[in-house]
């Protein structure tokens, strides 16, 4: 969940350098113990842009010498030293250059060595987005005592979609534990907070709007097939053995779409695209082809089905509505609502919905959050007040939990945030939004039922949690029908600055954690359901939104709307096997290759690409389509990976720094060993709130 608060700030740009020398430890054991004990150095010590002279400490086993591999800047005043307590002295010489620089330190005892970086800024100093997120975290974060005790390094790049300063970061501090989560299901940790940027809009007017009138508008409708929540499948032989080829299984459709006119619909299986089987090595382009498609893209589509026809569709630009379906449920008096993401911008759409389910004069309301991550506070609010209708008037929706530091001063905390304040409970604390939502009442939207059913799984997050969470907290019962939510009982404040190089950024740090009136904060472990049901539980496939859908048919037989000993259908789909979700799969590469291609041009050994895995390098040439040879290794951090046939330029190959890799590896051994990347565990993060 995250707050509609946020600050801009117009500021000029920096540049944002890629730093890339790695240096680790290089220790050879003996019988007598460390050759080096003690060191007063960290694996990277940050020098600031002029200079200065600094001492180390350590305690040698013999004697010992050091060296600088660039010893014209970085200098060794105390070359070598006798055994026992011994000082290290070098001299790092001015910064005139706006880039930042780097040398490695080497200290020898006999046949063992330790080395550490030295890591100097450039007179452009600390990337300024940065610095701004660094201020924002000391002041906001749920655990800034511990931020601001760390040793932070400001000068690590914007590594593409997500900040490397942020994981890097917080990943490294151990009290944000509802922050940094660790995903059983995937087997790695994740954070939460994110700071994402993208191409600066400049500054939009003010739309003119009729209903709620809280300034969130729609962005620009984007080039879309209509898919909004998609998995993989893996294809497999007659013996159930995998094939290699990988087809996109469809969990949601936007209405009206391009795909949705063609047929479409949810549990269909995409098998061919344009006559092609997408494979293991190709499906990553292929189906991003789909997701996010250029303007006017025409493609032809082949269903996972027996004596399926080509259907081509071509992609037109889409209001990305998280508002999947809204109806009610044929032969009954049963609301139904498909909702993906507590999307502020469309709460008039949302309104528009609930008002028409109001009109049929609905006695029940199944809500499914399924695939609805989260997002905007106050909507989750509005649609909660709108649900419990005249039961929340002059309730309390949330309490919230700042940091020490914000509880403590409460009155300019609540300043800051718009927050009421309980000095009884110690909280703050938030109403129903009965009376006025931003200029609309929502008793004219009251829908007033006595109890729900919510359609829940893992993802099921954030703001979703929080409905569920605070209408149980009046004593609305509510009956959830699926699989363990995700458990996300803490949210974000967003930071907003815009023209930063080009760049508009929005960051959003966890700032809060959430209670219902009765003071209960939802599980870490996420909220068990009532009512545990697969989505294939009919023994197919998946099914499309209706009665005939293993969890709505589960609410409808609970409401008492369908019968029992009814069997669902679903899709029939041979020789497919689940795999997953396709996120982790497509985007998580994707943002990975994004930072690549950002950080060289690769064409010389001095403008490589640095990959943070090895298998990298190959990952960015398939996606470019591009046959390759036989690596071979230029230097201790960089390889070669030379074209089948050279382009049009007359580029040969490639150049990959693969330095980073050991740049703050892990000492802690994990699932997998390597999901280490990003310079200290950082996996992939879906991107909902």
């Amino acid at each position: 969940m995250k707050h509609f608060d946020a600050f801009v700030r117009w500021t000029a740009a920096l540049l944002l350098t890629v730093l890339s020398i790695a240096c680790g430890k290089d220790k050879t054991t003996t019988t007598e113990g460390p050759a080096i004990t003690g060191g007063s150095w960290g694996q990277t010590e940050t020098i600031e842009a002029a200079g200065t002279q600094k001492d180390f400490s350590f305690t040698a086993r013999g004697q010992w010498s050091a060296q600088s591999d660039n010893p014209d800047w970085c200098e060794v005043l105390t070359p070598s030293g006798d055994k026992g307590a011994a000082t290290l002295r070098i001299n790092v010489a001015e910064n005139s250059s706006e880039d930042p620089r780097s040398a490695v330190i080497r200290i020898s005892v006999g046949n063992t060595t330790e080395s550490f970086k030295i890591l100097q800024k450039g007179t452009a100093g600390a990337p300024e987005i940065n610095v701004l997120v660094d201020e924002v975290l000391a002041a906001y974060y749920l655990w800034n005592e511990e931020y601001r005790a760390l040793d932070r390094d400001l000068s690590l790049p914007y590594n593409g979609v997500y900040d490397n300063f942020v994981y890097h970061t917080l990943m490294s501090m151990e009290t944000n534990t509802l922050d940094k989560k660790y995903n059983e299901r995937y087997g790695e940790y994740h954070i939460y907070s994110y700071l994402s940027r993208t191409p600066s809009s400049g500054q939009r007017s003010a739309a003119t709007r009729s209903g709620v009138n809280h300034g969130v508008e729609k962005d620009d409708p984007v080039p879309s097939f209509g898919i909004g929540n998609y998995a993989l499948v893996s294809f497999v032989d007659q013996s159930g053995r995998p094939t290699g080829q990988i087809g996109l299984t469809l969990l949601s459709i936007i209405p009206e779409s391009p795909l949705a006119k063609a047929g479409f619909r949810r549990g269909d299986i995409i098998a061919t695209i344009d006559g092609k089987t997408p494979t293991e090595q190709t499906y990553a382009t292929e189906f991003t082809r789909l997701i996010a498609p250029s303007e006017g893209l025409k493609v032809t589509l082949t269903k996972n089905e027996a004596n399926a026809q080509p259907i081509e569709v071509t992609s037109v630009s889409l209001d990305p509505t998280p508002i999947i379906r809204a109806e009610v449920l044929e032969g009954t008096h049963v609301g139904y609502i498909v909702y993906d993401s507590f999307d502020a911008a469309y709460d008039n759409d949302l309104l528009a919905a609930i008002k028409s389910l109001k009109e049929a004069g609905i006695t029940d309301l199944v809500l499914d959050l399924r695939n609805n991550g989260g997002g905007h506070v106050i909507t989750s609010n509005m649609l909660s007040t709108c649900i419990g209708g005249s039961a929340c008037q002059d309730r309390v929706y949330q309490y919230y939990r700042y940091n020490d530091e914000r509880m403590a001063d409460w009155k300019q905390t609540s300043e800051t945030f718009g927050m009421s304040y309980d000095q009884t409970e110690k909280l703050f604390f938030e109403k129903f939004y009965y009376s006025n939502y931003y200029g609309v009442s929502l008793a004219n939207y009251a829908l007033n039922l006595s109890r729900l059913y919510v359609l829940v799984s893992n993802g099921t997050a954030s703001a979703s949690e929080a409905v569920i969470n605070s209408l149980k907290g009046i004593g609305l019962p509510v009956t959830l029908i699926g699989s363990k939510t995700n458990g996300k009982n803490v949210g974000m404040n967003v930071f907003t600055w815009n023209n930063i190089e080009g760049y508009d950024y929005e960051f959003a740090p966890i700032s809060f954690q959430g209670y219902n009136a009765q003071k209960q904060s939802v599980d870490p472990k996420g909220i068990t359901p009532d009512y545990a049901v697969s989505e294939t539980a009919s023994g197919g496939w998946y099914v499309d939104f209706g009665p005939d859908e293993p969890l709505v048919h589960k609410a409808l037989e609970l409401i008492g709307a369908a019968d029992a000993s009814a069997t669902t259908r679903s899709v029939k789909s041979v020789g497919a096997v689940q795999r997953g979700g396709i996120r982790q799969a497509i985007e998580r590469p994707n943002g990975v290759i994004r930072t690549i291609l950002a950080s060289g041009d690769g064409f010389t050994q001095k403008t490589p690409r640095h990959v943070l895995m090895f298998d990298h390098a190959l990952d960015v040439l398939t996606v470019e389509g591009l046959s390759y040879g036989k690596a071979r290794i230029i230097s201790r951090t960089v390889e070669y990976i030379p074209r089948v046939k050279k382009d049009e330029k007359g580029v040969k190959g490639y150049y990959f720094d693969y330095g980073r890799i050991y740049w703050k590896k892990p000492e802690q051994g994990y699932k997998r060993e390597r999901s280490w990347q990003f310079n200290n565990l950082k996996p992939w993060k879906s991107d909902k709130k």
